[in-house]
């Protein structure tokens, strides 16, 4: 056990040492605690790649068409979570390595299975935002004088001359994300025969 002059001692010297004080010393030392970086701040980590996280990023723009900057946070999400679960499994895979004993490996397993569902679930949830988010934001937009033409592009309907229609242009309409889409033919096979 330590003596009262070595605590004492000990006191004080912890109060000099604050640890590193220039920018370059704190980078330097930012991450030596490291253990798997799930809950880390920055969404990369050491060792990973930023052009591979900003492109799989780009990928989801792509896909979900963020309309203003909420959407674009939430997007945002997804990729880390995304990307965490990706950092998951390289965790998950050097448990497998020698070293662990039975009890603690079992305890690791278990860990990573409630993170994985944890991040699921966060995907999950962050989904049903961005269409929550998109009704609502749909719902506050000022109505206009003419609401079903600006949704709807009729198509121009062409006879032959056996009397048989089809669509020379197909209808559009206007999705949630204000992209102009083609009403797909195997809908209007119906609609034609009728007209």
């Amino acid at each position: 056990m330590a003596t009262i002059n070595q605590i004492r001692a000990n006191r004080r010297n912890a109060q000099r040492s604050t640890g590193p004080t220039t920018p370059e010393g704190k980078d330097a030392v930012r991450f030596n605690a490291l253990v798997h970086g799930l809950r880390a701040e920055s969404p990369l980590i050491p060792g990973e790649d930023r052009a591979k996280f900003d492109a799989h990023l780009q990928l989801l723009c792509e896909a979900w068409h963020p309309q203003d900057e909420m959407e674009k946070s939430l997007v945002e999400q997804i990729a880390v979570a995304q990307w965490k679960l990706v950092r998951l499994d390289r965790y998950e895979a050097k448990l497998y390595e020698p070293g662990l004993n039975g009890a603690e490996f079992a305890m690791a397993i278990h860990r990573v299975y409630l993170t994985q569902i944890r991040l699921q679930r966060v995907i999950s949830s962050t989904i049903v935002d961005i269409h929550r988010y998109r009704k609502d934001r749909l719902a506050n937009m000022p109505e206009t004088a003419n609401h079903a033409v600006e949704n709807f592009h009729r198509g121009i309907i062409w006879c032959n001359s056996e009397n048989k229609y089809s669509y020379a242009i197909l209808p559009q309409v206007l999705g949630l994300d204000g992209e102009w889409r083609d009403v797909p033919r195997e809908v209007l096979a119906d609609l034609s025969a009728q007209t």
